[in-house]
């Protein structure tokens, strides 16, 4: 699974004290040059697809007795992440933490 699979959830766990489920991305892709924006416009519809499965609450299908709080999606970067995608991050977790959801920027 990867950034490019929008309609898949890369990895999904919760923490140790079952209040927060966290959700996994792993993009793989490059920013270089003009493909920039196109990679942040698969990362937007990613994103999107994520804030979705939170709000829809399709988390219950795979865990019907948690009840959570907080929502982390973590985004594993194989490469180096350009300052127009960390803006684009930080833009989206100022408008998504009324919605106790926080984006994590993780470059492995």
């Amino acid at each position: 699974m990867a950034v490019t699979d929008s309609k898949k959830i890369d990895g999904i766990a919760y923490d140790d004290n079952a209040t927060t489920l966290i959700l996994e991305i792993y993009d793989h892709l490059n920013f270089e040059g003009k493909f920039e924006f196109d990679h942040l416009a698969i990362l937007q519809d990613k994103l999107n697809s994520y804030i979705w499965f939170i709000n829809s609450k399709q988390y219950e299908k795979i865990y019907p007795n948690k009840i959570f709080g907080k929502f982390i999606i973590n985004i594993h970067f194989l490469n180096t992440i350009t300052d127009n995608c960390k803006k684009y991050i930080e833009n989206a977790n100022t408008k998504l933490s009324t919605f106790d959801i926080h984006i994590v920027m993780i470059s492995d």
